[in-house]
Protein backbone atom coordinates (compact mmCIF):
# COMPACT_ATOMS: atom_id res chain seq x y z
CA UNK A 1 0.00 0.00 0.00
CA UNK A 2 2.69 2.16 0.67
CA UNK A 3 3.90 1.62 -2.67
CA UNK A 4 1.30 2.31 -4.40
CA UNK A 5 0.43 5.96 -2.50
CA UNK A 6 4.19 6.86 -3.50
CA UNK A 7 3.80 5.69 -6.84
CA UNK A 8 0.73 7.91 -6.98
CA UNK A 9 2.86 10.40 -5.19
CA UNK A 10 5.93 10.62 -8.17
CA UNK A 11 2.94 10.41 -10.77
CA UNK A 12 1.54 14.03 -9.05
CA UNK A 13 5.23 15.23 -8.70
CA UNK A 14 6.11 14.73 -12.11
CA UNK A 15 5.94 17.56 -14.15
CA UNK A 16 5.52 16.61 -17.65
CA UNK A 17 3.16 14.20 -16.81
CA UNK A 18 1.22 16.40 -14.46
CA UNK A 19 0.50 19.08 -17.57
CA UNK A 20 0.35 16.51 -20.02
CA UNK A 21 -3.30 15.10 -18.05
CA UNK A 22 -5.15 18.87 -18.31
CA UNK A 23 -6.73 17.35 -21.41
CA UNK A 24 -5.95 15.00 -24.08
CA UNK A 25 -8.99 15.84 -25.84
CA UNK A 26 -8.60 17.89 -29.54
CA UNK A 27 -8.68 21.97 -28.21
CA UNK A 28 -11.57 24.30 -29.17
CA UNK A 29 -10.88 26.83 -31.87
CA UNK A 30 -10.58 29.44 -29.45
CA UNK A 31 -9.00 28.51 -25.40
CA UNK A 32 -10.64 30.41 -23.10
CA UNK A 33 -8.78 31.22 -20.00
CA UNK A 34 -9.29 28.61 -16.62
CA UNK A 35 -10.53 31.59 -14.25
CA UNK A 36 -12.87 29.03 -12.20
CA UNK A 37 -12.60 25.98 -11.83
CA UNK A 38 -15.65 23.49 -12.63
CA UNK A 39 -15.01 20.76 -10.10
CA UNK A 40 -17.68 18.39 -8.56
CA UNK A 41 -16.44 15.73 -6.34
CA UNK A 42 -20.27 15.34 -5.03
CA UNK A 43 -21.46 15.03 -2.42
CA UNK A 44 -18.32 17.05 -0.52
CA UNK A 45 -17.89 19.57 -3.58
CA UNK A 46 -20.17 20.86 -6.13
CA UNK A 47 -19.07 24.09 -8.32
CA UNK A 48 -20.89 26.84 -9.01
CA UNK A 49 -23.59 26.56 -12.10
CA UNK A 50 -22.36 29.50 -13.34
CA UNK A 51 -19.14 31.74 -13.16
CA UNK A 52 -19.57 33.76 -9.84
CA UNK A 53 -21.75 31.35 -8.77
CA UNK A 54 -20.48 30.06 -4.86
CA UNK A 55 -20.24 26.08 -4.61
CA UNK A 56 -21.98 23.44 -2.14
CA UNK A 57 -19.52 22.50 -0.16
CA UNK A 58 -19.50 20.07 2.64
CA UNK A 59 -15.73 18.91 3.65
CA UNK A 60 -16.11 20.11 7.28
CA UNK A 61 -18.52 21.97 8.81
CA UNK A 62 -16.02 24.50 10.93
CA UNK A 63 -15.02 26.20 7.51
CA UNK A 64 -18.00 24.82 5.14
CA UNK A 65 -19.88 28.42 5.16
CA UNK A 66 -16.33 30.20 4.46
CA UNK A 67 -14.88 28.20 1.83
CA UNK A 68 -18.42 28.28 0.29
CA UNK A 69 -18.60 31.88 -0.29
CA UNK A 70 -17.97 34.21 -2.98
CA UNK A 71 -16.34 36.79 -1.37
CA UNK A 72 -12.23 36.54 -1.08
CA UNK A 73 -12.46 38.27 2.04
CA UNK A 74 -13.91 34.87 3.38
CA UNK A 75 -11.64 32.44 1.35
CA UNK A 76 -9.03 34.75 3.22
CA UNK A 77 -10.65 34.48 6.73
CA UNK A 78 -10.68 30.66 6.41
CA UNK A 79 -7.30 30.48 5.35
CA UNK A 80 -6.17 32.23 8.97
CA UNK A 81 -8.44 30.09 10.61
CA UNK A 82 -7.34 26.79 9.10
CA UNK A 83 -3.28 28.07 9.41
CA UNK A 84 -3.68 29.07 12.89
CA UNK A 85 -5.03 24.89 13.70
CA UNK A 86 -3.81 22.66 11.54
CA UNK A 87 -3.52 19.68 13.20
CA UNK A 88 -7.01 18.18 12.86
CA UNK A 89 -7.51 19.96 8.81
CA UNK A 90 -8.58 17.49 6.70
CA UNK A 91 -6.30 16.74 3.27
CA UNK A 92 -9.58 17.16 1.81
CA UNK A 93 -10.64 20.60 3.62
CA UNK A 94 -6.77 22.03 2.45
CA UNK A 95 -7.63 21.05 -1.19
CA UNK A 96 -10.81 22.78 -1.57
CA UNK A 97 -9.32 25.51 0.16
CA UNK A 98 -6.57 25.71 -3.09
CA UNK A 99 -9.30 25.82 -5.25
CA UNK A 100 -11.80 28.50 -3.56
CA UNK A 101 -8.73 30.13 -3.48
CA UNK A 102 -7.87 29.84 -7.35
CA UNK A 103 -12.10 30.70 -7.68
CA UNK A 104 -11.08 34.47 -6.17
CA UNK A 105 -7.83 34.90 -8.01
CA UNK A 106 -5.06 33.97 -5.39
CA UNK A 107 -3.79 31.36 -7.48
CA UNK A 108 -0.35 31.43 -5.70
CA UNK A 109 -1.93 30.82 -2.65
CA UNK A 110 -4.19 28.58 -4.09
CA UNK A 111 -0.57 26.33 -5.31
CA UNK A 112 0.76 26.06 -1.94
CA UNK A 113 -2.42 24.90 -0.11
CA UNK A 114 -3.18 22.40 -2.74
CA UNK A 115 0.27 21.08 -2.34
CA UNK A 116 0.04 21.14 1.04
CA UNK A 117 -3.18 19.27 1.15
CA UNK A 118 -1.19 16.62 -1.59
CA UNK A 119 1.24 16.05 1.03
CA UNK A 120 -0.73 15.90 4.19
CA UNK A 121 -2.58 13.10 2.57
CA UNK A 122 0.75 11.30 1.18
CA UNK A 123 2.13 11.16 4.41
CA UNK A 124 -1.04 9.91 6.10
CA UNK A 125 -1.28 7.12 3.54
CA UNK A 126 2.95 6.24 4.82
CA UNK A 127 1.46 6.37 8.32
CA UNK A 128 -1.87 4.56 8.44
CA UNK A 129 -2.97 1.31 6.63
CA UNK A 130 -5.81 3.19 3.62
CA UNK A 131 -7.02 -0.34 3.07
CA UNK A 132 -8.95 -0.67 6.69
CA UNK A 133 -12.77 -0.21 6.27
CA UNK A 134 -12.53 3.11 8.51
CA UNK A 135 -9.72 5.10 5.98
CA UNK A 136 -10.41 3.17 2.64
CA UNK A 137 -13.60 5.88 1.80
CA UNK A 138 -11.41 8.83 2.51
CA UNK A 139 -8.61 7.40 0.52
CA UNK A 140 -11.31 7.59 -2.11
CA UNK A 141 -12.18 10.82 -1.78
CA UNK A 142 -9.09 12.75 -1.51
CA UNK A 143 -7.80 11.11 -4.61
CA UNK A 144 -10.63 11.75 -6.38
CA UNK A 145 -10.28 15.39 -4.97
CA UNK A 146 -6.63 15.47 -6.37
CA UNK A 147 -6.94 14.33 -9.98
CA UNK A 148 -9.90 16.65 -10.54
CA UNK A 149 -7.71 19.63 -8.82
CA UNK A 150 -4.45 18.49 -10.19
CA UNK A 151 -4.58 19.89 -13.25
CA UNK A 152 -5.32 23.69 -12.86
CA UNK A 153 -2.99 23.37 -10.01
CA UNK A 154 -0.30 22.09 -11.65
CA UNK A 155 -1.43 24.02 -14.65
CA UNK A 156 -1.04 27.24 -13.64
CA UNK A 157 2.23 25.94 -11.26
CA UNK A 158 4.39 25.44 -14.22
CA UNK A 159 3.89 29.25 -15.72
CA UNK A 160 6.95 29.58 -13.36
CA UNK A 161 9.64 26.57 -12.53
CA UNK A 162 11.22 28.37 -10.75
CA UNK A 163 8.02 29.42 -8.13
CA UNK A 164 6.35 25.79 -8.84
CA UNK A 165 9.47 24.60 -6.81
CA UNK A 166 9.46 27.01 -4.36
CA UNK A 167 5.67 26.36 -3.49
CA UNK A 168 5.83 22.79 -3.38
CA UNK A 169 9.24 22.79 -0.63
CA UNK A 170 7.14 25.29 1.31
CA UNK A 171 4.54 22.91 1.43
CA UNK A 172 6.36 20.04 2.57
CA UNK A 173 8.03 22.06 5.11
CA UNK A 174 4.34 23.09 6.38
CA UNK A 175 3.23 19.17 6.69
CA UNK A 176 6.42 18.41 8.30
CA UNK A 177 6.38 21.24 10.59
CA UNK A 178 2.18 20.58 11.20
CA UNK A 179 2.27 17.04 11.63
CA UNK A 180 -1.52 15.73 10.78
CA UNK A 181 -2.67 14.73 14.50
CA UNK A 182 -4.57 11.51 13.35
CA UNK A 183 -1.56 9.76 12.33
CA UNK A 184 -1.53 9.19 16.14
CA UNK A 185 -4.95 7.88 16.61
CA UNK A 186 -4.71 4.55 18.07
CA UNK A 187 -7.98 3.55 17.24
CA UNK A 188 -6.65 3.72 13.42
CA UNK A 189 -5.04 1.27 11.74
CA UNK A 190 -0.79 1.78 11.44
CA UNK A 191 0.53 0.72 8.32
CA UNK A 192 3.52 -0.03 10.15
CA UNK A 193 4.61 -0.54 14.18
CA UNK A 194 6.31 2.66 13.98
CA UNK A 195 4.20 5.68 12.84
CA UNK A 196 6.48 8.51 13.92
CA UNK A 197 9.58 7.03 11.61
CA UNK A 198 7.01 6.06 8.98
CA UNK A 199 5.70 9.88 9.14
CA UNK A 200 9.79 11.23 9.00
CA UNK A 201 10.45 8.30 5.90
CA UNK A 202 7.71 10.15 3.91
CA UNK A 203 8.06 13.65 4.34
CA UNK A 204 12.20 12.29 3.30
CA UNK A 205 10.35 10.48 0.54
CA UNK A 206 8.70 14.10 -0.35
CA UNK A 207 11.83 16.14 0.04
CA UNK A 208 13.87 13.62 -1.92
CA UNK A 209 11.11 13.61 -4.94
CA UNK A 210 11.52 17.26 -5.11
CA UNK A 211 15.21 17.29 -5.31
CA UNK A 212 15.22 14.90 -7.98
CA UNK A 213 12.98 17.14 -9.32
CA UNK A 214 15.06 19.69 -9.63
CA UNK A 215 17.88 17.80 -11.40
CA UNK A 216 15.71 16.79 -13.83
CA UNK A 217 14.25 20.13 -14.53
CA UNK A 218 17.56 21.28 -15.16
CA UNK A 219 17.93 19.29 -18.04
CA UNK A 220 17.19 21.30 -21.38
CA UNK A 221 15.78 17.85 -22.92
CA UNK A 222 13.14 18.01 -19.61
CA UNK A 223 12.35 21.37 -20.18
CA UNK A 224 11.63 20.86 -24.04
CA UNK A 225 9.43 17.89 -23.08
CA UNK A 226 7.63 20.19 -20.64
CA UNK A 227 6.68 22.88 -23.26
CA UNK A 228 6.01 20.76 -25.76
CA UNK A 229 3.57 19.03 -23.21
CA UNK A 230 2.15 22.72 -22.26
CA UNK A 231 1.62 23.93 -25.62
CA UNK A 232 -0.13 20.95 -26.91
CA UNK A 233 -2.74 21.17 -24.03
CA UNK A 234 -2.86 25.20 -24.18
CA UNK A 235 -1.58 25.69 -20.58
CA UNK A 236 -0.37 28.87 -21.50
CA UNK A 237 -4.01 30.30 -23.12
CA UNK A 238 -5.59 28.57 -19.94
CA UNK A 239 -3.65 29.09 -16.84
CA UNK A 240 -0.77 31.87 -17.44
CA UNK A 241 -2.81 34.84 -17.70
Amino acid sequence: MRLRHFAIALSLAAPVLAVAQATSAPAPAKIAPVVQLSVDVPPFYVAGASYGAPPQVAVDPLYDKLLASPRRADIQQAVVAIASKPELVKPDTLIVLAMRLYDVGLRDDAVFWYYAGRDRYLTMAQVLDMRSIQLMRSAEVTEAFLRAAGPAMDGYAYCSIAHQAEQEDRAIAWVATHPYKILGYTELPAATEDRNAALTDAVNHLRDASRKKKVLLAEPKTLADLEDARQRNHAHERYCW
